[in-house]
């Protein structure tokens, strides 16, 4: 979940930035689609976003806020596994950022049972930027997970992903979007070059 957040941004720096998330409706559109929220919770977000306008645009600035924080601190432990970087780990850089959001994750949490286990669980609040409590605790137990070691930045684009391979041989964040135009680059490229030969 942390990984597909950081991703709610296209070409983040270039000409084609597109922001999938660029406004509040859209925040929780996209929160509907992971999961985060059911249908009935966001028809009680959306109106209470349109009510109270500043309090929409601070939830919509801080989404954005741990968004920037998520692709910093997973593109540079993609470096890391992809072997850019040394290979131990240094303290996380972006920490002293993603901690806040965390830290607001847990003291909002309440346990619900599931099986034979508990998991974490968010009431409905009227805070308008609690869909991102489960963002924030995603991103810190993906930080202390053995998965970790699997977090990859595609070779195609600036998006991170988890790289589920046997081998760990996935290079992009989907084969049929950036695999597909890395290989027809090539493909023209070794064309041109047998036509000027």
């Amino acid at each position: 979940m942390a990984l597909d957040f950081a991703n709610t941004v296209d070409d983040p720096e270039g000409v084609a930035r597109y922001d999938h998330i660029g406004s509040y409706p859209e925040l929780v559109g996209w929160s509907i689609r992971v999961g985060i929220l059911v249908p009935d919770q966001a028809a009680e977000l959306l109106p209470a976003a349109e009510a109270h306008r500043r309090a929409a645009l601070a939830a919509l600035k801080r989404a954005h806020a741990l968004r920037r924080i998520l692709i910093e601190v997973f593109t540079d432990v993609a470096a890391v596994n992809i072997g850019k970087q040394p290979a131990q780990l240094a303290p996380v850089a972006g920490w002293t950022e993603l901690r806040p959001f965390v830290k607001d994750a847990i003291a909002q949490a309440e346990l619900a049972s599931s099986g034979t286990t508990y998991e974490l669980n968010w009431p409905l609040t009227a805070r308008l930027d609690g869909l991102l409590w489960p963002i924030g605790v995603a991103a810190a137990e993906l930080l202390t997970s053995p998965q970790l070691a699997r977090v990859k930045k595609c070779a195609g684009c600036p998006w991170v992903f988890l790289d589920q391979s046997k081998n760990f041989s996935r290079r992009w964040c989907a084969m049929n979007d950036c695999g597909t135009h890395e290989k027809i680059r090539r493909y023209v490229t070794k064309r041109a070059a047998l036509r000027r030969s």
